[in-house]
């Protein structure tokens, strides 16, 4: 139903329509009025279900997602907690070589100096190690330039 028949049926009056029902024009008119209006009414009904359907649907993907959400979160919390753990263990396994390098660093210390003792040549080619361990208050440090210039020396082989 347009509006312009709207406000037709709006100028006429209920009372109006009443009084006239008797002529067959108004009898077709009302007819035409009526099927419009029932016409409306059930693309109206076919609208408001189509809105339901996807207000249904739109119900079951949020609580899926609100499901999946919750999921992610849980494997999420394990993995944090996995790397949390690796990291740990990775700061043990660094203490602990650390520890080891100095005792060899020592074992090498008293070799050395029994072989002086003893006179007997030692094989100084032996793979680099750390002498220095965080916390430790020793001067034999490497600077930034020694450092540098290894770098360099390398780059250079």
């Amino acid at each position: 139903m347009t509006q312009e028949e709207l406000d037709a049926m709006m100028e006429n009056g209920i009372e109006d329509v009443v009084e006239d029902s008797t002529s067959a024009t108004q009898d077709e008119h009302h007819r035409d009025m009526a099927e419009q209006l029932g016409s409306v009414t059930k693309e109206s009904e076919v609208k408001a279900t189509e809105i339901f359907d996807k207000l249904e649907s739109i119900l079951c993907v949020t609580e899926t997602l609100k499901n999946s959400q919750d999921d992610l979160e849980a494997h999420l919390e394990k993995i944090d907690a996995i790397v949390m753990d690796i990291m740990s263990t990775m700061q043990y396994q660094d203490i602990h070589r650390q520890k080891i390098e100095r005792v060899i660093n020592n074992m090498r210390s008293i070799s050395k100096l029994m072989n002086q003792t003893l006179h007997i040549v030692d094989d100084e080619e032996i793979a680099p190690s750390a002498k220095h361990i965080v916390g430790d208050n020793t001067s034999d440090l490497v600077t930034d330039e020694e450092l540098e210039a290894l770098i360099a020396s390398m780059n250079n082989k």
